[in-house]
C-alpha cells in the first residue's frame, strides 16, 4: 500500500481524511513496514467502512489488517443508533461471529515475567490452534444440545471457567429467546470436536498489561 494516501499522525498512526461520501476519517495502527505490506484493499474497505450510517469518530484498523468480507480484517468501528448507527455483520465476521474476551488473570508483571516463555508454551500445548483443529471436549447429542441452550453457563458447569466470567459477558453468555434448533445437523457435525480451539487467520490469544495487572 502506498504510504504517501495517508497523514504520519505519528510513528504507528496513519489517518485518511474523509472524502467523498466518507462521514469519518479512516485511521490504521501499524509501523511504515507493515503499511506498505497491506492491501490496497484495506484502504479501500476501510473507507468504505467510513461511509456507514452513524457512524462516529473514526474507521480504524489494526496492525494485522487485510482484505475481509466487507469490512477489512481487523477493522474496529462503533455506531451510535440515535444517529441512525447501523448493526453490521460484516464487522463482526458474519461467517463465524469472531468475538472478543477479556479474562483478569490477577497476575501481576513481576510475578508474569520470568516465566513468559514456560506460558506462552503452555497455551500452545494446550489450546489447539489452525484450521480444522480438533479438542479434547467433544460433544454429543446432549453436551451439544446443553451448551447451545446454556451457552457460557453450560460452560462454567462444565469447569470451563468461573463465575465472574458470566459477569463480562453481554447476556450473561446466553441470549434470551435463542433458538438452538435453528442449529442446522452439518453445523453441529463440524463443532462436536472443536470447542475449545483457536481458529486461524486473525484468531488470537493475547497476554496484555494493564495498570500492572495481566489481562
Amino acid at each position: 500500500m502506498d504510504t504517501r494516501q495517508f497523514i504520519q499522525r505519528d510513528e504507528t498512526c496513519w489517518e485518511i481524511k474523509p472524502y467523498g461520501n466518507m462521514h469519518v476519517p479512516a485511521i490504521i495502527y501499524a509501523d511504515a513496514q507493515l503499511l506498505e505490506d497491506m492491501d490496497q484493499k484495506v484502504y479501500e474497505q476501510l473507507t468504505n467502512v467510513a461511509t456507514l450510517p452513524g457512524i462516529v469518530e473514526a474507521a480504524y484498523a489494526m496492525p494485522d489488517a487485510h482484505w475481509g468480507y466487507g469490512f477489512p480484517i481487523g477493522g474496529v468501528a462503533a455506531f451510535d443508533p440515535e444517529q441512525g448507527g447501523v448493526v453490521s455483520a460484516g464487522g463482526v465476521g458474519f461467517d463465524i461471529s469472531c468475538g472478543v474476551r477479556t479474562l483478569h488473570t490477577g497476575l501481576n508483571i513481576a510475578e508474569l515475567q520470568p516465566h513468559k516463555q514456560a506460558l506462552a508454551d503452555a497455551l500452545y500445548r494446550t489450546v489447539p490452534a489452525g484450521l480444522g483443529s480438533r479438542g479434547k471436549i467433544h460433544l454429543n447429542h446432549d453436551r451439544m444440545h446443553g451448551m447451545l441452550t446454556g451457552g457460557a453457563k453450560w460452560a462454567l458447569e462444565q469447569g470451563y471457567g468461573e463465575a465472574q466470567d458470566l459477569e463480562r459477558i453481554e447476556e450473561h453468555g446466553c441470549m434470551a429467546g435463542a433458538e438452538a434448533h435453528y442449529v442446522s445437523p452439518r453445523a453441529r457435525e463440524r463443532q462436536k470436536d472443536e470447542m475449545g480451539t483457536l481458529g486461524s487467520v486473525s484468531l488470537i490469544r493475547d497476554i496484555c498489561p494493564n495498570s500492572c495487572q495481566f489481562y
